[in-house]
């Protein structure tokens, strides 16, 4: 995905990158346990797919959305939780890569 062009080249974000970044931001959270992660099993009898590191991206026209999995801790407000995730990882798009945030949809796979 091509970010910015200047008159020297192009700077790419690669997709992983983005991944690591939505993924650390949702981990610094209070409340946030782990990403969800679900097995090949669990996956076919679901027959939805969670994705192996908890989050799915799509990104079109330098415009970002999200959809995270995760695991909230017991004793937290899982709302408050998810809309934190939300906030703190649409401003990390925003801050260190520049691309616009669409949505971020938050998942709470599970309560540990």
């Amino acid at each position: 995905m091509a970010i910015e062009s200047q008159s020297t080249g192009v700077v790419r974000v690669a997709r992983p990158v983005l991944s690591t970044i939505v993924i650390n931001t949702a981990l610094l959270i209070p409340g946030v346990v782990k990403m969800a992660q679900v097995s090949d099993q669990w996956l076919r009898l679901l027959g939805r797919e969670v994705p192996r590191q908890g989050v799915a991206l799509t990104v079109k026209d330098n415009t970002v959305s999200a959809d995270l999995y995760i695991v909230v801790e017991a004793g937290y407000n899982i709302v408050e939780v998810g809309n934190a995730v939300q906030e703190e990882v649409a401003a990390a798009i925003d801050m260190m890569i520049g691309m616009q945030v669409r949505e971020v949809n938050v998942y709470i796979q599970d309560v540990a």
